[in-house]
């Protein structure tokens, strides 16, 4: 039995049928944007902040979004429901459709919409009681001026190629640089420094996704009363810093024990506990929960 649930255009289908046309522009150009909701306890997880995210996505592509926000949800419901285990994650991808093999889309009338559930990802314990180890990319971020990376769209290849970088470091993850030499986020994830108790996050300006996962962390911050600040930060003070965490929807926060060879100060540190011990609270928060 798979461990995936696939639907495209609203139609339930097995792995091994589910299947694009070769002229979907998503699969030709990387034309198409999508969203990782996760679950908890069942239920669909900062569902209301993805889809805002989606709609802002769709809005920087010129790309009318075919479905209302409550047949997204209600396709995600089903989405976990169909698949097998407790916890999901769940993505929805859309397309700009079939088209004319040319790279300008007004051939494409119908996007395409995708859904992919799997069990949600369980990284290992070591990396959340000890701490993951991270490296400084090679490669840089795409600048906001090419491909916006404030845009979740299916243009990964810089990202990609990060993570094989990574990978073959050891290591879980990449801190990727923009092209002024400044950290702005990891592959999939979002990154954070502590220095001198207080908080530290690359501005969205640097050009990074506005995680969903992070928003929840800066929040967080507010209501304990920790300083935070979102500027920019050379690649040194991340080096340097006390505490390094990331975060996603998968990971939550996850502690760095190291960037490269290079080990921190503490992993986790104790501004990282309780940023850690705190998003349980946010996790379990009605508010963020739909049924």
């Amino acid at each position: 039995m798979s461990k995936y649930v696939t639907v495209i255009n609203g139609r339930f289908v097995d792995e091994k049928d589910a299947q694009v046309s070769v002229l979907d522009h998503g699969f030709l150009f990387g034309d198409s944007i999508y969203e990782v909701v996760r679950t908890v306890q069942g239920k669909l997880f900062g569902a209301r902040q993805h889809l805002k995210r989606l709609h802002a996505s769709a809005d920087a592509l010129g790309l009318k979004l075919p479905l209302m926000d409550e047949q997204f949800i209600d396709l995600m419901r089903e989405m976990h429901r169909r698949k097998p285990g407790s916890e999901s994650y769940l993505r929805v991808i859309v397309t700009r459709g079939v088209g004319e093999l040319d790279l300008h889309p007004a051939s494409c009338t119908s996007p395409t919409v995708i859904g992919i559930a799997k069990p949600l990802p369980q990284w290992p314990a070591e990396s959340y009681s000890r701490g993951a180890k991270v490296i400084l990319a090679g490669v840089r971020r795409n600048p906001k001026n090419a491909t916006d990376p404030a845009i979740k769209s299916g243009n990964y290849l810089n990202n990609v190629l990060a993570i094989v970088e990574a990978r073959a470091a050891g290591a879980a993850e990449a801190v990727m640089l923009n092209v002024q030499g400044h950290v702005t986020e990891c592959t999939t994830s979002n990154v954070f420094l502590v220095q001198g108790g207080e908080l530290h996050t690359p501005d969205l300006g640097e050009g990074l996704l506005a995680g969903v996962t992070r928003s929840f962390v800066l929040e967080l911050a507010r209501k304990l009363s920790l300083r935070c600040h979102e500027r920019a930060i050379s690649a040194q003070e991340l080096l340097a810093a006390d505490e390094v965490f990331i975060t996603s929807s998968t990971r939550d926060i996850m502690p760095v024990a190291a960037i490269g060879d290079i080990p921190l100060r503490h992993s986790p540190g104790p501004v990282t506990k309780r940023l850690m011990e705190a998003f349980n609270t946010v996790l379990l928060d009605p508010s963020n929960l739909i049924a």
